[in-house]
């Protein structure tokens, strides 16, 4: 792959990550409150966009390390590593100061009050995504994929982290 093609996929997949996000918080906030939250809407967007750089290149890092037939052990490391060990804090912690206008230890403070709860979503939304993805999406529509299901997810989350 060239060096032109993977700078426009790696754009792509923060513009799909931005663009997802924004989407699944501006449906939380349709369908949870009666005011609409600029900020909020951008702590989110912001997250999908920057995030998905490291999605991006963790999907590439799991390609060249696992053959395609470990799609279970991949679907495993996202689903009970990266997303508990980074998702889950990464974006309540950066919506909680950004979006929700919180201190860090106040951050940390609701990432520990509703990390259970994302964790048992994470588990049933992520697990069966992430084997499908594994299993039958090319790594080039890896992130785009995830990012697309991850439209729903961002729907929980953004409940979660300011409506619930």
């Amino acid at each position: 792959m060239t060096a032109r093609r993977k700078a426009l996929e790696l754009g792509r997949n923060i513009a799909v990550g931005g663009t997802l996000c924004t989407v699944g918080d501006g449906a939380a906030q349709y369908a949870f409150t009666d005011t609409f939250d600029g900020r909020r809407l951008g702590a989110m967007m912001s997250y999908g966009s920057w995030s998905a750089i490291i999605y991006h290149y963790w999907y590439a890092f799991l390609a060249r390390r696992l053959p395609p037939s470990a799609y279970v052990q991949k679907a495993a490391l996202d689903c009970f590593v990266v997303t508990p060990g980074f998702e889950i804090p990464a974006l309540m912690t950066w919506t909680g100061i950004l979006g929700r206008r919180q201190t860090l230890d106040e951050a940390l403070s609701q990432l520990r009050r509703d990390f259970p709860t994302a964790l048992a979503v994470d588990v049933a939304m992520w697990g069966p995504a992430s084997l499908v993805m594994f299993r039958y999406v090319p790594l080039r529509f890896q992130v785009p994929y995830m990012y697309g299901f991850g439209a729903c997810w961002d729907f929980i989350m953004s409940w979660i982290a300011f409506d619930k």
